[in-house]
């Protein structure tokens, strides 16, 4: 290991109360037209200047951090990923990267770049390519960037946003994923009432419980035939997590970053929200990086159904504060409460 690849975050894995989470959107702008996209929100199209990406790191230069670069999508803005990886270097900072990307814009020179740059990798897929193509589009090119990552080595998980329109096909993701040969999780993203998928609600909806319960069901299931028939594991990350907290039931309740107060989303013109479902909502605003100190808000840990009723009460995070605040709308019964309870009885069947 070279003195670099050292400095960049080859420190030992800290717990989540011991990072802080800085999520930079690198640029607002995209290069697709997801129907449910809630960072259309975010108002001005732009990308995030060297200068404010330099004051956002110096600013946490005294504290272990998990930097998610995102957007938009980030990779239209590969410039400044790679101006943040060398000032990273250059500083010894304690900084551990992950990319949340499309994957359309992934070529060979990138690939090899996020290999270098020790990234963890998301890419977001909404289902087997038919589905996808309708939802966001450019999936013959996603898959191209996940090809790419393969021949450079480098593993990823697929993020999927559950929807009506698409929760039947999600369990055909894990053949996909074995397809691909590079993928080593997949996870659920509930919808957000917020950006296109509020100003188009028409164009996707949310899926019913039994609908998610059995998608996350079948999912979980047809990774386990992989398994058994070829030998590869394909994480379900609900799965995964709900036996963690099932494991160590003295761990943290915190949901997230941002329910504990240490998360911070940067839009590109320095603005600053614990979340990004809550950009330009002024109750959530944090300040500018232009205009320190910054005000840390931790997320107010709401009620998701009946929690105290639930077996897995004492175990279970509740659900997605900010989830929540956005779909202030939904059923007492919520889909946060159906995925985790889905999630848990997996997970106890696989602890006995």
């Amino acid at each position: 290991m070279s003195n670099e690849q050292g400095k960049l975050a080859m420190k030992k894995e800290r717990t989540l109360k011991e990072r802080t989470l800085i999520v930079l959107w690198t640029t607002s702008k995209c290069n697709l037209q997801c129907k449910y996209c809630y960072a259309s929100a975010a108002g001005e199209q732009k990308n995030m200047d060297s200068d404010t990406a330099v004051k956002i790191l110096d600013y946490f230069a005294d504290q272990p951090v998990k930097l998610q670069l995102t957007g938009g999508e980030p990779l239209l803005n590969y410039d400044l990923v790679c101006t943040i990886y060398d000032y990273i270097v250059q500083r010894g900072y304690d900084v551990s990267l992950q990319l949340q990307t499309n994957g359309t814009l992934i070529n060979q020179e990138v690939a090899i770049g996020i290999k270098k740059m020790k990234m963890a990798v998301g890419v977001s897929l909404d289902g087997p390519p038919a589905v996808n193509e309708s939802i966001k589009g450019g999936t013959q090119q996603t898959v191209q960037g996940i090809q790419h990552l393969a021949k450079a080595g480098v593993m990823l998980n697929l993020n999927s946003v559950v929807t009506a329109q698409n929760v039947e096909k999600l369990p055909e993701l894990a053949d996909f994923a074995l397809y691909l040969g590079n993928v080593a999780g997949i996870g659920f993203d509930l919808l957000r009432n917020a950006g296109r998928a509020k100003e188009n609600s028409g164009a996707v909806g949310r899926p019913t419980g039994e609908q998610l319960n059995t998608a996350l069901r079948r999912l979980f299931e047809k990774s386990e035939s992989i398994y058994q028939q070829f030998g590869r594991k394909i994480m379900i990350r609900e799965v995964e997590e709900a036996k963690k907290r099932l494991s160590s039931p003295a761990g943290t309740q915190e949901y997230c970053y941002a329910s504990c107060g240490r998360s911070y989303v940067f839009l590109p013109n320095g603005d600053c929200y614990p979340c990004g479902s809550l950009i330009n909502n002024p109750d959530f605003y944090m300040g500018n990086i232009g205009n320190p100190p910054l005000k840390p808000i931790a997320i107010v840990k709401q009620r998701a159904g009946q929690c105290e009723a639930c077996c897995y009460h004492p175990f279970c995070p509740g659900g997605c504060p900010s989830r929540l605040i956005v779909n202030a709308d939904e059923a007492e019964d919520t889909l946060d409460c159906v995925l985790k309870k889905s999630a848990f009885d997996i997970a106890s069947g696989l602890l006995k």
